[in-house]
């Protein structure tokens, strides 16, 4: 007797002023590179409390630790899309954070957003895929080709490819292994 188990989804939300085009535009890019399939859902919070005035950005653990409490059926991850800065301390700021092995992850569109659509929407990819290769262990990538390799400006994100170099990409199809 032969069970089929089921993987699960990989999960994305969003707060603000994110597009739906653009992230239903991402659950396709997250699919094609996890081969997991990827579900868009609505969480309504009031962020408010990650916010820092005195900075005028929002403080991205704060929101990883709000979104530790969101469980849906069968999940694997969840990247959260956020319109607003993120900061995190000893930083200007950061497109993005995730819990390193963990479930969640957050990438901000604010400093990603270019007039060409296709530029914008192939920058938020970038860093969905960057965020979420930490929530199955990868770490930061000297290739400056790899999505693993660390954005420090948006020069950086460019350069980068919203697919994993050779070494990133065998560690992390021996993780997801164990979702397919």
């Amino acid at each position: 007797m032969s069970y089929l188990i089921r993987v699960g989804y990989i999960y994305l939300v969003s707060f603000g002023d994110v597009e739906d085009r653009l992230l239903l535009a991402d659950a396709v890019n997250v699919k094609e590179i996890f081969e997991i399939e990827a579900r868009v859902s609505v969480v309504r919070a009031d962020l408010s409390f990650a916010y820092n005035p005195e900075r005028g950005q929002y403080h991205a653990g704060s929101v990883l630790n709000y979104l530790s409490r969101i469980e849906f059926p069968d999940m694997v991850r969840l990247v959260a899309l956020v319109s607003f800065d993120l900061y995190e301390e000893g930083l200007n700021f950061v497109f993005g954070e995730a819990q390193y092995g963990g479930k969640y992850a957050v990438v901000s569109t604010y400093r990603l957003k270019h007039p060409n659509e296709r530029v914008y929407f192939e920058r938020v990819f970038k860093e969905t895929n960057h965020e979420l290769g930490h929530t199955f262990g990868l770490k930061h990538c000297t290739d400056p080709h790899c999505v693993m390799s660390f954005s420090n400006s948006i020069a950086d994100v460019d350069r980068k490819s919203r697919d994993f170099c050779p070494s990133c990409r065998r560690k992390l199809d021996y993780v997801l292994s164990y979702y397919r």
